[in-house]
């Protein structure tokens, strides 16, 4: 099975800097869970400006971390909330979006094990 992440972009940017590479994973590791479970809240509670706001915040991270369709899905969440657009489509969205960004983390906090035992 293929990664659902590809860490070209943030090794180019850490220019071989593996202290950089695991402080940024590590910051993906904390931080998007809890910005999801804000994300759900908001979807949850029909508020369409949260919603837009916290899937534009991820969607940077997503990038970084090589996760382009997982983005593309934040991309959807985030112009249907900002424009009032098709919002019935939102939570299915998002709960694709959350079922799929388990794994990769998983994966990807493996792949963080292999750079600490280096």
């Amino acid at each position: 099975m293929p990664n659902t992440y590809d860490l070209t972009y943030l090794k180019e940017v850490s220019k071989g800097n593996d202290d950089f590479m695991l402080e940024m994973i590590d910051l993906f590791l904390t931080k998007t869970p809890e910005t999801l479970l804000i994300l759900e809240a908001a979807i949850n509670d029909m508020n369409w400006d949260q919603t837009g706001f916290y899937a534009h915040k991820l969607k940077a991270t997503y990038a970084y971390m090589g996760m382009h369709d997982l983005k593309e899905i934040l991309v959807k969440i985030e112009k249907n909330a900002k424009i009032l657009s098709e919002l019935e489509s939102i939570p299915a969205l998002f709960k694709n979006l959350k079922t799929r960004t388990q794994p990769a983390m998983q994966e990807i906090n493996e792949y963080k094990s292999s750079l600490v035992r280096a």
